[in-house]
């Protein structure tokens, strides 16, 4: 990659966390219903995962039933109720040290790897099929540089939480190994305009690395901004 073509400096660093990916879309949808709904759907997810209930009462939720009384913004009740947490009760980074600077800091615009990959990626054309699976390769990246709720990845839903917490959007971990065996297969080329020599070439490189990882541990993933 001819890092000389870089345009501009890295705005914020990306990482992605381990997480149940399952939970964090149940999560989703239910703080995306109206109040009333809303409360119902909650107690009854908290009813239907008794770890889900421990963890908030390990985080100080003396009512983890009534989400009314949890005083955390959406991205906030989302990360902690979704990410996989060490032994020490940290969250879960995916990859070794090298790999996630490698996938945190891209050298162009914004520094977001995905959305370079969004941006600069294209169907193969001598594959068949080749638009198809494109497409579903740009809809799990979207997912996960803008998660709104289900099929809707224009504006992030859970960036600007309190204390900086920007969550731009996380994949289960079905469609971690499925994004992964599409990017390392002959489904993708790169666009002719491309500002970086190499640029995509190296970006799913990086970013095959840090999937791998996740699948190593059986492990959906969560993308996150930090600016």
């Amino acid at each position: 990659m001819d890092l000389n073509q870089a345009s501009g400096t890295t705005t914020a660093f990306y990482t992605l966390h381990s997480c149940d990916g399952e939970i964090a879309l149940q999560i989703s949808e239910v703080i995306s219903l109206d109040n009333d709904a809303k409360n119902k759907a909650w107690r009854q997810l908290i009813k239907d995962n008794p770890s889900l209930e421990q963890r908030l009462i390990d985080q100080g939720i003396s009512k983890p039933l009534n989400l009314e009384t949890i005083d955390w913004d959406e991205a906030m009740l989302l990360f902690l109720c979704s990410i996989n947490i060490d032994e020490e009760g940290k969250p879960m980074g995916i990859g070794e040290s090298l790999k996630r600077e490698k996938f945190g800091r891209f050298p162009f615009d914004d520094g977001s790897l995905i959305n370079y990959l969004i941006e600069f990626l294209r169907p193969n054309v001598r594959v068949n099929n080749s638009n198809e699976v494109f497409e579903r390769i740009l809809e799990l990246l979207k997912k996960l540089s803008s998660f709104n709720h289900a099929d809707d990845y224009s504006t992030p839903r859970f960036n600007g939480g309190r204390g900086g917490m920007n969550i731009l959007g996380f994949l289960s971990l079905e469609e971690v190994i499925e994004i992964r065996r599409l990017l390392s297969g002959r489904n993708w080329s790169v666009a002719s305009d491309e500002p970086l020599d190499g640029g995509v070439r190296d970006a799913i490189k990086h970013l095959l690395a840090m999937l791998r990882a996740a699948e190593r541990i059986d492990s959906g993933v969560i993308h996150r901004a930090h600016l």
